[in-house]
């Protein structure tokens, strides 16, 4: 799913999306993303934010798998 349909799906306005969009942000780096992020591209309510990682968690690249040792964990 592309940014865009995530973000017009949770209300967002469209001067928002238009800023997402030239700022190249991508689903799976919005797990990334600080609160203070989220404020300079226009989203400050918490709960779309919250909404908006929901969202996007199962497009992140750097998902952490187990090994043998459970103890410690593994980027694949």
């Amino acid at each position: 799913m592309d940014m865009d349909l995530i973000l017009e799906r949770l209300g967002v306005e469209e001067g928002v999306i238009r800023r997402f969009r030239q700022e190249k942000i991508t689903p799976d780096i919005i797990s990334l993303m600080s609160l203070y992020d989220f404020n300079c591209l226009g989203v400050n309510d918490k709960t779309t934010i919250m909404k908006l990682r929901v969202e996007c968690v199962c497009y992140r690249s750097n998902q952490w798998a187990h090994n043998n040792d459970s103890t410690r964990c593994q980027v694949t």
